[in-house]
Order: structure tokens, then C-alpha cells, then sequence
């Protein structure tokens, strides 16, 4: 993909359908979990919305920084295997002769966002009883969460993010995208019944090459969904499968990202002059 000639994929999900996963992701919590949070899945499913509010021309930087951290354009990398530092994979990119906002960050936003997470449970664990720990940590895990969903969406892991091109060299299928994206909220999920079709396990071992997994899982989906692209508005009953089934996916990837960063949070040393 080369920028100014193909367009970008606007946004992953419609908004509540990142409300309605986000709140299933933290009531699959197991009870490990600090109540507070736990007991907040309203007011991270509000906080899941924002990286995409982020996306606004009158915040023309904070634009260009926030819009390629939602996707992950596996094909341009040439099979080459993306490394687990951020700037590492900028050196990548520029050694294939590809744009890193071309590909897209999304990997690195997630592993990133977990570890956030990790630091500021790191914190609840030293001083539970704060209140302004506890209200940053909803805020990273909804901003965390926006990410994992987007991942766990096949268009947001290809560059055929909205059609593809036929033998003629026109595109068909343009409005999958938003079709796919809207699904979820279409077909009016709840919450507690996705939170309880998901087990939940912490990742054991490397959280990078578990996240980039998951973009390759979403990507060898892509060909799955465009087979299904005319069941997807209006719903077919194939589509309102696959819909669940990438639900049920986006939910259990983010709920384990939860799980993880607060394992992991157990190990975390903090700084020696921190006071909360």
C-alpha cells in the first residue's frame, strides 16, 4: 500500500460494538482480578472508545500519530518476521522499502498497552486503596482494549482492508469494511452472554509474539470473510457465525491481555522514589 494513493482503513468496529466487547473482557475476569475492576466494565467499555475519538483532524499531530496503531498490514512485510521493539520494526521497514504506518503499529500499541497496564497494577498492588490508581488503570485497559479488538477484526490485518482487486483492476467489494465493522452492534450482542462463551488464560512466555500471533490468526481469516461478504449486511446466518465467532475472539484476546498484565504486575519492581 503506498500512502496517498490507496485510502486507510478509518476505524475497526463501530463504537459500541468496542463497549460491548470491552465490557464482556472484563466481567470474564477471573476473581484474582482486583474487585474494582472487576466491578467497572461500564466505565472501561467508556474508555475503549477514545483511541478512535483520538482520530481527529482539528488534532492534526495526535492524528497522524493515533491512525496506524489500529491496524497491522501483514502483507507488506514480505514474510519477513516483525521484531518485538517498536523502532526495531521502523529499521525493518525501511530496509524492505515499505512505510511503517503503511503496515501499521498495532502490535506494538497492544504489547505497549499491556505493559502500561502491568506498571499501573504494579502500583494497586502497593497502594490498593488509591483511587486515582485505580481510575488510570480503567483508563489503560479501555485504551488497550479499542487496540486488541481492532486485531482480532480480519480487515484491520490485510491490505485488502475494503475490497479487492479483480482481474480488471477494480476493486469490488468496497463496504465490507463497514459491514464487518458494524455487525456486532447490528446483531445487538450482550455483554455478559460473550463474557461467558470465553475461557480465560493469562499469556505464558513472549506477550509480543503472542500479540503478533493473534494478527496472524485475524489474517488468515480475511479470505473466510470476503467468501462471506454479501452475508454481512443483511446478516446471514453464516455471517452472524463468523460475526460471533470474531467476537468471541476479540473478547478472549483482550480478556487474557487483562489477565496478564496483572500476573505479571506481580513481578514488577517499582521505582524507590515513587509515593502514591
Amino acid at each position: 500500500m503506498v500512502m496517498g494513493l490507496f485510502p486507510m482503513p478509518s476505524h475497526a468496529w463501530w463504537g459500541n460494538s468496542h463497549g460491548i466487547m470491552t465490557q464482556a473482557a472484563v466481567l470474564a475476569q477471573p476473581q484474582e482480578v482486583p474487585a474494582f475492576f472487576r466491578k467497572s466494565a461500564d466505565a472501561v467499555a467508556h474508555m475503549s472508545f477514545d483511541p478512535d475519538i483520538a482520530k481527529n483532524r482539528a488534532a492534526s499531530n495526535l492524528y497522524d500519530s493515533e491512525f496506524p496503531e489500529h491496524y497491522f498490514d501483514l502483507e507488506l512485510l514480505k514474510g519477513e518476521e516483525a521484531p518485538d521493539k517498536r523502532h526495531a520494526f521502523i529499521e525493518l521497514c525501511n530496509r524492505l522499502g515499505v512505510g511503517p504506518r503503511d503496515v501499521g503499529y498495532a502490535p506494538y500499541a497492544i504489547t505497549e498497552s499491556t505493559q502500561r497496564l502491568m506498571i499501573a497494577f504494579a502500583e494497586h498492588r502497593k497502594w490498593p486503596d488509591n483511587q486515582m490508581i485505580q481510575s488510570k488503570i480503567l483508563v489503560y485497559a479501555g485504551i488497550l482494549a479499542h487496540y486488541a479488538e481492532d486485531l482480532a477484526q480480519p480487515l484491520h490485518a490485510t491490505i485488502d482492508f475494503d475490497g479487492r482487486l479483480n482481474d480488471a483492476g477494480e476493486k469490488e467489494q468496497v463496504g465490507i469494511h463497514e459491514a464487518m465493522d458494524s455487525i456486532i452492534e447490528r446483531l445487538e450482542m450482550k455483554p455478559d452472554k460473550l463474557a461467558l462463551e470465553v475461557s480465560v488464560a493469562a499469556i505464558e512466555g513472549d506477550l509480543f509474539a503472542a500479540v503478533l500471533a493473534q494478527a496472524y490468526e485475524s489474517n488468515g481469516k480475511v479470505d473466510d470473510l470476503y467468501e462471506l461478504a454479501e452475508g454481512l449486511d443483511p446478516v446471514s446466518e453464516q455471517g452472524k457465525l463468523f460475526a460471533e465467532e470474531r467476537a468471541r475472539r476479540a473478547v478472549a484476546f483482550t480478556a487474557r491481555l487483562y489477565l496478564t498484565a496483572w500476573q505479571r504486575s506481580a513481578a514488577v519492581r517499582l521505582p524507590g522514589w515513587l509515593e502514591r
